[in-house]
């Protein structure tokens, strides 16, 4: 018989616990179907995990010790001349960096599903992590607005509230694609919201063909 060390095990019963909530759901899915994915009996679950519960929340601590452990890692960058990119260039730029924050939440679809959907509204404990995990992702993004704006390259804003609304429309636009059962395209929304966030809506074809007039122009017309 082949040993399983007891890291190993656990991780095993974590990884097959992920797959049957995301699937099934918290409250569809039991004790014996996660033993059934893992192969295990019930007793070396709960040598383990308490139960159910327990297993969920450790799935949701293990994420939030993801994003706390990049938030350790992040370090001011250092930023060339605004003048010497293009906005093409630090769009791209931007982009990937959220596409990073998003990665250590959201590893893999299951991970998705759990955090945005399954977690929610649980339990006071839940809530707590779950607010934890968004409270740390936007302080990453927070801090990277920050220095982004120290060094020239966005324009005067509040980062803090700046970060809730790209973390949180992020989060809604993957939800609502996995409530219609939409493949979740992280990269996409990590462009989109970067373009949204740095140059808005607005098309590039407006104010094109025609002077722009100053203001005491537009004040004297109106007069």
């Amino acid at each position: 018989m082949s040993y399983m060390r007891s890291e190993a095990r656990q991780r095993q019963i974590l990884d097959c616990a992920k797959r049957v909530f995301a699937e099934r759901g918290f409250h569809a899915s039991s004790v014996g179907d996660i033993c059934a994915a893992a192969g295990i009996g019930r007793g070396t679950l709960y040598q383990y995990f308490r139960n159910k519960k327990a297993v969920f929340t450790a799935i949701l601590e293990e994420t939030l010790e993801r994003v706390r452990a990049l938030m350790e890692r992040q370090r001011t960058r250092q930023f060339p001349s605004p003048e010497r990119v293009s906005r093409a260039e630090v769009i791209d730029t931007s982009a990937r960096m959220l596409r990073e924050v998003l990665a250590v939440v959201f590893d893999d679809e299951h991970s998705l599903r759990i955090v945005l959907r399954e977690a929610v509204g649980l339990d006071v404990d839940v809530e707590r992590i779950l607010g934890q995990i968004d409270d740390t992702l936007i302080a990453i993004v927070e801090a990277e607005l920050a220095d982004a704006r120290a060094a020239g390259f966005v324009r005067e804003l509040d980062p803090r509230i700046a970060a809730t609304l790209i973390v949180g429309a992020v989060e809604k636009a993957a939800l609502t694609a996995l409530r219609s059962d939409e493949p979740v395209d992280l990269d996409r929304l990590a462009v989109e919201a970067t373009r949204l966030q740095m140059i808005g809506t607005l098309s590039e074809r407006v104010g094109r063909g025609r002077p722009a007039r100053s203001p005491q122009a537009r004040t004297r017309r109106s007069t």
